[in-house]
């Protein structure tokens, strides 16, 4: 640290001196004499223009402008030990926070599955874990605030880069359902059943409509929820089927069946990463780890479902 004209070893005098209340002591802890430590604070002392201490009966006493300027140094030094942590992590390839951000429907099983993945890659790496609406995600990766993100929302946008996937849904009955029967589920039964779906204006709720009104399809009643998790528990009390994509299908709960359909009932996606320019190296391994992990789960859940 240069300011002023001041040095490294003159600070650290006097943070040992304010900290051990001994001239002695601070020698001690520096390595040096406590002739050295009386010079480095005299030297200090003249940079400020000021007087740190009062010399009391062979001791020193911190003076109010003393005190002042300690409260500031412990600041800087707070922060300078801070950025020595930061630069240790960053020799180790392991730095910073890592933000993930996915639509609610792969924010419970999906996401930590993918953190607990890259954290054995990368251990000690901060990991923060998202779940905003689709359209939001796409303003979020924009302004740069994640690092990877999951959304329905297939909005490209010159200010990050999109990889689209496809992923097949299934139909998640309760297991006494008499669907559960069979081995494969059309549209057609869904009609007169309840059906548990996501939120209205939700990409995939709004194509299973679609795909409804085209076959002349109307359920009794529909539910509307953000979570594939509160889809995969309401039927499994028995309250209707629900559509879910086949990722959040690998973790369905007691008392439910999972069944392939017929057709495909696609559910689109986009994982938004950002820009190559925008990447250090480390971060740019690990949205290859995380690509990598997702990839091998949605390859794990079309051969479960579709093989």
């Amino acid at each position: 640290m240069a300011s002023r004209g001041f040095t490294d070893s003159q600070i650290e005098a006097f943070l040992w001196i304010m900290r051990t209340r001994s001239a002695t002591k601070a020698a001690e802890k520096m390595l040096i004499t406590q002739p050295a430590i009386s010079r480095l604070i005299k030297q200090l002392e003249q940079r400020l223009g000021f007087a740190l201490f009062d010399r009391v009966n062979n001791r020193l006493l911190p003076t109010r402008k003393g005190k002042l300027f300690y409260d500031e140094v412990e600041k800087v030094y707070a922060g300078l030990t801070h950025l020595k942590g930061f630069a240790d992590r960053l020799k180790k390839q392991v730095v910073g926070q890592f933000n993930i951000v996915s639509m609610p429907a792969f924010a419970v099983n999906l996401l930590p599955e993918l953190a607990i993945a890259i954290d054995s890659q990368f251990p000690g790496l901060d990991i923060g874990l998202y779940s905003y609406r689709s359209t939001q995600i796409i303003a979020e990766m924009a302004a740069q605030r994640f690092d990877f993100a999951i959304t329905t929302d297939l909005t490209e946008d010159p200010r990050y880069q999109s990889v689209f996937y496809t992923i097949p849904n299934i139909c998640l009955l309760p297991e006494a359902h008499p669907l559960a029967r069979k081995p494969f589920i059309q549209i057609a039964d869904f009609n007169g059943e309840t059906l548990i779906g996501g939120e209205p204006n939700e990409y995939i709720r709004t194509s299973i409509s679609d795909l409804f009104h085209e076959a002349q399809i109307t359920p009794s009643k529909t539910w509307s929820v953000s979570l594939s998790d509160m889809a995969s528990r309401l039927v499994a009390g028995g309250k209707g089927l629900a559509i879910i994509n086949c990722i959040s299908a690998m973790d369905i709960p007691l008392g439910t069946v999972a069944r392939p359909f017929d057709n495909l009932v696609d559910y689109q996606l986009q994982v938004i990463i950002p820009l190559e320019k925008d990447m250090d190296p480390l971060t740019k391994e690990i949205n290859r780890h995380l690509l990598g992990a997702f990839e091998q789960k949605l390859c794990q859940a079309r051969e479960r479902f579709y093989p």
